[in-house]
C-alpha cells in the first residue's frame, strides 16, 4: 500500500511540475515577445494570461513589460486582469499603482491618476511609493493637499523623511518659501545631493543665507567640485558679510569646480565681493566681464550692472565715470522712471558739492538743473518737485540769495501749491520753505517789509511755531 501511495504522489507532483513549468515558459515567452516587439505578441500574451489568470504577480510582469514598451493599452489590459484575478476583493495595490503611472505619464487628468494611487494606498498603506506618487501628481492641483497626504504617510511609514519629500513637492510647484519651511526641518545629513541642492537654493532665494550656507557646505562635502554648491557658498557668505570667506570661494569656484561656463551673474557677484573688500581693480575687471556676457535672457540685466558700476565710481567721487555709466544705464533701461532720471541730477549735485573750482561747480549745477528739467518734461506730475529741486540747486551758487537765482523756481512752487486744497505733508514743507526764501528775499534785497510780512503770515498758517516767520511778523 505504501508503494502505491508514493507512486500516486509522484504522479501528482510530476503533473504539478509540468504545469508550473508550462506557466513559466509561456510567461517568459510573452515577456520576451513584448520586449522584442514580436509580430505574434498578442497571441503570446493571450496564452500567458490563460495560464496565469489567478496569478496577479505574473500578470503584473506582463503589464509592466507593456508599459516599458509604451504600450499603454496592453499595460492597462493586464493591470486590470491582475485585479480581476483577485475578485471579489479587487484589491491588488501594484495594479492600481501602474494604472496611476500610466495616467500620470500619458493622461491629461491628474485627478484620475491620484485616484488610482489612492486606491493603491488603501490596499497597501505601508508602501510609501503610493503616497509619494499621489503627492507628485496632486501637487499640480493643490500643493497644500499633497503636503497633507504626505503627513498620512508619516504615520504609516515613520522611517520616511516626510519633511524632505514635502519640501521637494513644494520646490517642484515653484513655492520656494514653503519648500524652505520643510527643508529646514529635515535631517540634512540624510539628504541626497539633489535634496541638498534644493535646500541650498530655496534657502538662498528666500533670503535665509545662514541655511543656504549650511546646505552649500554640506553639498561641498558630498561633491567638492560641484559648481552650484561652491557658487551658493560664495554668494551666501557675501550676503552674510563674511567677505573674506566669500573671497576664498572666488578662487575655488572659478578654478576648482567642474563648471565649464561662468555667467554674467557670477562675475557681477564677484565684483560686489571685491567692492566690499575695497579691491577696486578686481571689482572693475569683474564688472567688465559681466558686461561682456550679459544678454537679454540673463538673470541680471545690463542696466543693473551699469547702475552698480556708476554707483561704485560715485563712491570714489569719480564723477565723470559715474555720469558716463549712469547715462548708459538710462539709455538701456526699458522702463525709466522719475527716480531714475533724478539719479543723474543727484550725481551732478554731488559733484557741485565736492569740487572747489567755481567754474566746475557752476557747470555741475547747470547740468543738474538740466537733468531735473528733463525729468519734469517726461513726468509732468513731478513739476512741483522739479521746480523745488532746481531752486535748491541754484542756491548752491547763490547761498545768500543776493542774486535771486532761485527765485523763479520758488515762485513756481508757490504758484502750483498755494491754492491746492489737499496738500500732503511733503508739499506743505516745500511750500513753507519756498515762502521762506521769498520772505527773506523781499526783506533783505527787495527792501519790501510789507511783502515779507505777507509771506510770514502764509508760513505761519502752515507752521505757527516757525520762528523766522514770527520774527518778520512782529517787526514794527
Amino acid at each position: 500500500m505504501k508503494t502505491i501511495k508514493y507512486l500516486v504522489m509522484g504522479v501528482l507532483l510530476a503533473g504539478f511540475s509540468i504545469t508550473a513549468n508550462a506557466q513559466e515558459e509561456e510567461l517568459q515567452a510573452a515577456l520576451q515577445g513584448i520586449k522584442s516587439k514580436a509580430p505574434d505578441v498578442a497571441e503570446l500574451a493571450k496564452k500567458a494570461y490563460k495560464k496565469n489568470k489567478k496569478n496577479p504577480e505574473a500578470l503584473m510582469k506582463i503589464a509592466r513589460a507593456f508599459y516599458e514598451q509604451k504600450d499603454t493599452a496592453g499595460a492597462i489590459e493586464f493591470a486590470n486582469y491582475a485585479n480581476e484575478g483577485l475578485k471579489p476583493k479587487y484589491s491588488y495595490a501594484p495594479a492600481f499603482m501602474l494604472l496611476g503611472d500610466i495616467e500620470a505619464s500619458y493622461g491629461t487628468d491628474g485627478g484620475k491618476a491620484a485616484s488610482y494611487y489612492n486606491q493603491a494606498i488603501t490596499f497597501d498603506p505601508k508602501n510609501p511609493e503610493g503616497y509619494k506618487k499621489w503627492a507628485m501628481v496632486y501637487r499640480k492641483i493643490s500643493p497644500s493637499q499633497a503636503a497633507k497626504k504626505l503627513q498620512d504617510m508619516k504615520v504609516q511609514c515613520p522611517n520616511e523623511d516626510v519633511e524632505a519629500i514635502t519640501a521637494h513637492i513644494y520646490m517642484l510647484s515653484g513655492d520656494e518659501k514653503q519648500a524652505y519651511e520643510y527643508y529646514k526641518k529635515a535631517d540634512i545629513s540624510k539628504l541626497d545631493k539633489a535634496g541638498v541642492n534644493e535646500f541650498a537654493r530655496c534657502s538662498y532665494f528666500t533670503g535665509h543665507f545662514d541655511d543656504a550656507l549650511r546646505a552649500s557646505e554640506a553639498g561641498i562635502k558630498l561633491e567638492p567640485r560641484n559648481p552650484t554648491f561652491n557658487r551658493l557658498a560664495m554668494f551666501s557668505n557675501y550676503e552674510l558679510k563674511n567677505y573674506d570667506a566669500a573671497k576664498g570661494y572666488i578662487h575655488k569656484y572659478f578654478n576648482e569646480t567642474d563648471s565649464a561656463k561662468f555667467s554674467e551673474y557670477d562675475h557681477f557677484y564677484t565684483a560686489l565681493i571685491y567692492d566690499a573688500l575695497g579691491d577696486k581693480q578686481n571689482m572693475y575687471d569683474q564688472y567688465d566681464k559681466a558686461l561682456e556676457l550679459v544678454n537679454d535672457s540673463s538673470m541680471i540685466k545690463r542696466h543693473a550692472i551699469l547702475k552698480s558700476v556708476s554707483d561704485s565710481y560715485l563712491k570714489e567721487q569719480n564723477f565723470d565715470s559715474a555720469v558716463k555709466y549712469y547715462q548708459d544705464y538710462l539709455a538701456c533701461k526699458p522702463d525709466v522712471n522719475s527716480d531714475d532720471m533724478e539719479g543723474l541730477a543727484k550725481i551732478y549735485s554731488k559733484k557741485a558739492d565736492a569740487v572747489e573750482d567755481e567754474a566746475q561747480k557752476a557747470e555741475s549745477v547747470r547740468k543738474s538743473i538740466e537733468a531735473y528739467r528733463a525729468m519734469g518734461e517726461k513726468f509732468p506730475i513731478q513739476n512741483i518737485y522739479v521746480a523745488y529741486q532746481c531752486a535748491t540747486m541754484n542756491n548752491k551758487l547763490d547761498k545768500t540769495g543776493e542774486k535771486s537765482l532761485a527765485k523763479p523756481d520758488y515762485q513756481k512752487v508757490v504758484e502750483l501749491l498755494e491754492s491746492k486744497a489737499d496738500r500732503d505733508n511733503s508739499e506743505n514743507i516745500m511750500l513753507k520753505y519756498s515762502y521762506h526764501y521769498l520772505m527773506s528775499n523781499a526783506f533783505l534785497y527787495g527792501k519790501n517789509k510789507a511783502l515779507a510780512k505777507e509771506y510770514a503770515t502764509k508760513i505761519l498758517a502752515i507752521d505757527p511755531e516757525y520762528a523766522p516767520a514770527q520774527q518778520i511778523r512782529d517787526l514794527k
